[in-house]
């Protein structure tokens, strides 16, 4: 006797007539200043259709020549000495792009998005993203405070990677019960990265002793996995900005061999989420 197939409902998030994005990318390493290109270039494309990108870049590295290879950052700058990443990155996408590029050479804290985030624009007209592309735990933990204290009214993609893969997740509520699917198909929004995957914001129990660069260098690191999860970072926030809608909660992937698969919006993922977090509380 042949099974019976069930095929699940998916669910995707809408996000409305939004015609001004602001997207704080946090972290400009492997990861961020590959992104940091991308995004460039996708608020001059959302430009000329008439939706407003405007980003801003926090970190507060400087350029060295070690990470140059790596990392999407001039030359020159590390010859020089002491320049902010996001100075580097901002200067270089503005002329590029004729864009306005923001660059905050700082550590992120939680209370920063005070001076980032717009509350006097019409309701609706306006959506904020925070990526983190950052590689420790604290700097998680104020990103996911940030998520909490707008409850919902900011998103956050959060992408993390190792030596050969990663993943990439995205969501803007701290609190499950106000997540809601409805009878079309459709979410008012997905749990924060930091309520599906929380051990992010714990201390990695194996402490790393070589830094990303470093271990590219020795070739224990792709040189490619930043780029990978910078594209996929990218399309989630193509979708957001230009198809205004989310249709997934995450994605892993690995370079070896070449996979990827993405958790779509379904009723069983949502709920393996709210069971962890029970079994764990």
């Amino acid at each position: 006797m042949m099974a019976e197939m069930i095929i699940e409902p998916t669910y995707r998030v809408l996000l409305g007539d939004v015609e001004r994005f602001r997207i704080m990318l946090v972290g400009a390493g492997g990861t961020g200043s590959a992104l940091a290109s991308c995004l460039a270039s996708l608020a001059y494309h959302a430009g000329q259709k008439g939706i407003q990108v405007e980003l801003t870049l926090v970190d507060h590295d400087v350029v060295e020549m070690k990470n140059c290879g790596r990392q999407n950052l001039a030359l020159q700058s590390a010859m020089v000495g002491d320049i902010p990443k996001v100075a580097d990155l901002a200067l270089r996408l503005n002329a590029a792009y004729g864009l306005d590029i923001v660059a905050w050479p700082e550590k992120y804290e939680a209370d920063m998005a005070a001076h980032w985030f717009d509350a006097h624009t019409r309701r609706g007209s306006c959506a904020h993203l925070i990526v983190g592309c950052v590689d420790n735990y604290r700097g998680r933990r104020e990103i996911a405070q940030t998520i909490a204290d707008y409850g919902g009214r900011v998103w956050a993609i959060d992408s993390g990677n190792d030596r050969q893969n990663g993943q990439v997740l995205i969501g803007n509520m701290s609190d499950l019960s106000q997540v809601k699917l409805d009878s079309l198909g459709l979410c008012n929004g997905l749990p924060s990265p930091y309520i599906q995957e929380p051990d992010l914001l714990e201390p990695d129990p194996v402490e790393q002793t070589l830094s990303c660069a470093e271990m590219t260098l020795a070739e224990e690191q792709s040189l490619m996995v930043n780029r990978m999860a910078a594209t996929v970072v990218g399309q989630y926030i193509t979708e957001m900005v230009l198809h205004q809608e989310i249709r997934q909660l995450g994605t892993v992937f690995n370079l070896n061999p070449p996979t990827m698969n993405s958790r779509l919006i379904t009723t069983t993922n949502l709920d393996s989420i709210k069971n962890r977090i029970n079994d764990t509380g």
